[in-house]
């Protein structure tokens, strides 16, 4: 996935890999976290999409000394994993397209609608100004600093996805870009399982040394799959509850920022006794 990059690495990705037990010591993850030329970064690149151990072919190179699993243990907790995968696809699809309908409304419709108060609240408020009243006055000046006030919130609702709904799309994407791996992982895990089953069924004299090996990878593939499920677990948890917290708190600075200029607004107006 980090191949899949212009340059760089974005946060979530960057902590994923900084945080994994394999990933976090792998020269290709230091390439992209610190290669600055442009030129040796695509270099880098193109060396990584030829690398043979890359996606699935990364299980060819694990090494472990785990006891063979439970094949029907194994493969409850793998496909477990493989429901919640697909459900997670479709959640954080949703998501996107919520908060991209968000952001359309906050920079489109709401805005104009906050934007087109401020001008007839302006408006009013010289209209006001030309009456010949003159304890009118301090509600003509009021009114036409609440357009002002309606006008500086449209451009406060323009500019709020900024801080949070594109800021969630950005870490929602990285995960959709995680997740789109996991079936390749998922399908090494399946064939290994299926060898097993073939071997044990099979009919006749059976190697002794091939079936050590066969039964030693499936042994190493679950292993690594139900580590690597593990793992995704744990930090899917940290990294949206960093995402959410983030969340909530540039909502609550956004709705405090509006209260307080519309309370300001109201201070401009005079107190109604004052005015009989």
């Amino acid at each position: 996935d980090y191949t899949q990059r212009e340059g760089g690495s974005s946060g979530i990705n960057a902590e994923y890999g900084g945080r994994h037990p394999i990933i976090s010591h792998c020269n290709v993850t230091h390439h992209f976290l610190t290669c600055q030329d442009e030129k040796d970064w695509k270099g880098g690149k193109r060396k990584a999409e030829a690398d043979k151990t890359a996606r699935s072919g990364f299980f060819m190179t694990v090494k472990c000394d785990a006891p063979l699993p439970d094949t029907l243990i194994s493969e409850s907790y793998v496909g477990s994993f493989s429901v919640f995968h697909k459900k997670m696809e479709g959640t954080l699809d949703k998501l996107v397209k919520q908060n991209d309908d968000y952001a359309g409304k906050m920079t489109g419709g709401i805005k104009h609608m906050y934007s087109k108060y401020g001008s007839i609240f302006k408006e009013l408020g010289e209209l006001f100004d030309t009456g010949p009243l003159n304890n009118s006055k301090p509600v003509n000046v009021a009114l036409m600093s609440t357009g002002r006030c309606y006008q500086e919130i449209s451009e406060v609702y323009e500019n709020q996805p900024r801080y949070d709904a594109h800021v969630m799309c950005e870490s929602v994407r990285e995960y959709q870009g995680m997740l789109g791996a996991v079936p390749d992982m998922l399908h090494v895990h399946k064939g290994a399982a299926q060898k097993v089953k073939d071997y044990t069924q099979r009919e006749g004299e059976k190697d002794a040394e091939e079936e050590q090996n066969v039964l030693q990878r499936y042994s190493t593939i679950s292993a690594a799959v139900m580590s690597e499920i593990n793992h995704f677990h744990s930090e899917r948890t940290i990294d949206f509850n960093i995402m959410m917290r983030g969340f909530l708190q540039s909502q609550i600075e956004f709705h405090k920022n509006i209260a307080q200029k519309l309370e300001h607004a109201l201070s401009q107006y005079p107190a109604p006794e004052t005015l009989e």
